[in-house]
């Protein structure tokens, strides 16, 4: 197996913990809101970030520029992201949210010069079908009912996420892993974080973040996993297929329905509860991404 795909999937992995404790043990526990939470990921990000600049930046050309472009452009579309968590189920979420891998093949077929294999492209949508498969459901619920409003913002979140995933692979390509995440940490303060910078959140904000019993889920989440998710993510793609990552990278939803399985199983009072009929759509699902890595893996 190729060192790529290897990084791609734990990014999956590390991606898919963050989900279930931002919903389960944030969301859900703290109650904390959608505009608190946008700031807390956007200043966490910059204060790691500025720590990476400051060892390892010297020089600002334009491909650093796209590295901001993207941080930025990622803002937006974690706006659309920590929305539709909060109004929605983690798996419904991400299972939408796990489509962006078609609009990264897209883009890249008509803006880059990849050239996959039939066979690749074949694994690919496997692997797509067995994302946005993991976590139909089977019981009914107002909870599924999705507004004009819901589907916009979805579809909007994931374009401008493909289209970061398109510009990371240019910007890896040319500067070095460690300025990519930094300058993409300052770009996403910027659209993440500093729109919802009212006196008022900001005191909020330090409440919340004082407040250990709290905050430590967060912080565990968005300040230490999800810098090695996505450091594994612009890893894999430093030589990998921008298309064939994205999909790897969107296997999230399993290993997320595999996480709450567990800690269904576990006893963990869960929002969301394993329902028994639904274990062969769950074992089809992970069937589909198990073979098409190793589909991509061996081709």
């Amino acid at each position: 197996m190729e060192l790529w795909i290897f990084f791609a999937l734990l990014s999956s992995i590390l991606f898919a913990i963050v989900s279930v404790l931002d919903k389960y043990a944030v969301y859900d526990k703290s109650g904390i809101s959608p505009n608190l939470l946008n700031m807390y990921v956007g200043y966490s990000n910059l204060i790691v970030s500025l720590f990476f600049l400051a060892l390892y930046l010297r020089s600002f050309n334009s491909y650093h520029f796209y590295a901001l472009s993207v941080g930025f452009i990622q803002g937006l579309s974690l706006i659309a992201l920590f929305w539709t968590l909060k109004k929605l189920s983690v798996t419904r979420t991400m299972t939408m949210w796990s489509s962006y891998p078609f609009w990264v093949a897209l883009i890249s077929f008509i803006f880059m010069d990849e050239n996959l294999k039939l066979i690749q492209i074949v694994f690919m949508m496997i692997i797509i079908t067995g994302s946005i498969t993991s976590n139909i459901s089977l019981k009914d619920s107002k909870e599924y009912n999705f507004s004009l409003i819901s589907i916009f913002i979805i579809i909007f979140g994931t374009i401008f996420f493909a289209t970061s995933q398109v510009l990371n692979k240019v910007v890896v390509s040319e500067v070095t892993v460690l300025e990519t995440y930094g300058l993409r940490g300052v770009g996403v303060c910027m659209t993440l974080a500093l729109p919802f910078s009212s006196i008022n959140n900001l005191k909020k904000l330090k409440d919340f973040v004082l407040d250990w019993n709290n905050s430590r889920y967060l912080f565990l989440a968005e300040t230490i996993i999800a810098t090695f998710a996505y450091l594994t993510i612009l890893i894999a793609l430093m030589t990998g297929p921008v298309s064939l990552v994205a999909s790897l990278s969107g296997t999230r939803p399993v290993f997320i329905v595999l996480i709450y399985i567990v800690l269904n199983l576990m006893g963990l009072n869960l929002s969301e509860k394993l329902i028994k009929n639904e274990v062969v759509i769950k074992l089809f699902s992970a069937l589909c991404v198990g073979i098409g890595v190793f589909g991509i893996a061996y081709f």
